[in-house]
């Protein structure tokens, strides 16, 4: 009965310490495009705008984390009855995530979670709407493992902002973990 228990104290002290070893925070910063599209009283706005993040996570293990940044969407513009029109746009997320390690080298993760966001509309220059709100958010994306600390990044991220009918953000970046 001894020699289990020691066995089995013996495995539960290399799974603790293996656990830990996959643990960690990690921040990082990707820039891309957004685009913001919205169809409302006979008018219709789609326009995009570089956008670029950072962000920063903790890893439970290695395969589920959370994560929190914030995301600068830009100033999207189109022409609507031909007046220059305009939305910026930004927020702080927070999201569940999970990852699928596909090889040694390259991962694959999906999250969820809530933006905090803030939207200003111009026309010809004047401000004619400043409206907030907490909606979810979506992202699938890919990692790259470069070497032990710095990883490749590109996702895609989907907000369900209420007062638009389509906001998402397509990115590439680094991140750096802290292990």
């Amino acid at each position: 009965m001894k020699k289990v228990m020691a066995v089995v104290l013996a495995a539960a002290i290399f799974a603790a310490t293996t656990a830990v070893a996959q643990e960690g925070f990690y921040a990082g910063a990707s820039a891309g495009s957004a685009t913001i599209e919205d169809k409302s009283e006979g008018l219709e706005f789609k326009g995009n705008d570089f956008a670029w993040k950072i962000f920063g996570g903790y890893m439970f293990s290695d395969v589920f984390g959370i994560e929190a940044g914030w995301a600068d969407m830009g100033s999207p513009s189109d022409s609507i009855l031909g007046a220059k029109t305009k939305i910026e746009a930004n927020g702080f997320d927070l999201f569940a995530v999970g990852v699928l390690p596909v090889n040694d080298s390259f991962d694959i993760f999906g999250k969820a979670g809530m933006i905090n966001w803030n939207a200003k509309g111009y026309v010809d220059g004047a401000k004619v709407m400043d409206d907030d709100g907490n909606d979810l958010a979506l992202g699938v994306g890919g990692r790259l493992k470069l070497n032990d600390t710095m990883r490749a990044r590109a996702e895609f991220e989907w907000f369900d902002i209420s007062d638009a009918d389509k906001v998402w953000a397509i990115s590439v970046g680094f991140e750096m973990s802290f292990n």
